[in-house]
């Protein structure tokens, strides 16, 4: 189990870039959370838990897909924009390929019954992939009243009143920033 005050690397390869983001690429099935934070903090100790989710809450709030962010901001950590550019290139590359087979498949036996109700009962999974990854992502945040009132808020206005992101990026973003200073300021 790492902590907090687990100390990053000063030098990562090109190569360990590439291979690290490759193993991220090929076990995020459904999303790549809990496969980024296995790769990233437990496996390789690039990032402590806390610079973890930090880093997920940057690249949460800026266009593009989040751990793509994550992996630019990585790569350019310990290599500069060429190692932006080879961590990329790693994320992408199998699930390309396992996407280009798996789209040529779905094409040529979409009407069949089963591979409809196999696709129901992926949707289903999806969804719990996600439960459980936002669960570990969990862990390293500092759990208080505030913090799960901003989280309920949130998944409310989200997912039950359904308002533009746009919006709630807006309004929650900025609420969650000051309550994460005036903590700092506390401690």
């Amino acid at each position: 189990m790492t902590t907090d005050s687990q100390t990053s690397p000063t030098s990562v390869s090109l190569l360990e870039l590439f291979t690290g983001f490759l193993l991220i690429g090929l076990m995020g099935f459904g999303g790549i959370a809990s496969s980024a934070n296995y790769v990233i903090v437990e496996r390789n100790r690039w990032l402590n838990p806390k610079d973890f989710v930090e880093m997920f809450g940057i690249c949460s709030i800026l266009p593009g897909g989040n751990f793509m962010n994550a992996t630019v901001m990585i790569g350019d950590r310990y290599q500069g924009p060429m190692g932006s550019v080879v961590g990329l290139f790693g994320l992408l590359f199998m699930p390309l390929l396992i996407l280009l087979g798996i789209a040529v498949t779905y094409d040529h036996f979409s009407y069949l019954p089963d591979v409809r109700a196999a696709t129901g009962g992926a949707a289903s999974a999806a969804a719990g992939m996600i439960l459980g990854s936002a669960a570990r992502m969990g862990k390293g945040v500092r759990w208080g009243l505030p913090s799960v009132s901003l989280a309920v808020a949130t998944f409310v206005l989200v997912g039950i009143v359904r308002l533009p992101l746009w919006s709630i990026m807006l309004t929650m973003v900025p609420v969650s920033v000051a309550y994460s200073l005036y903590i700092g300021r506390r401690s």
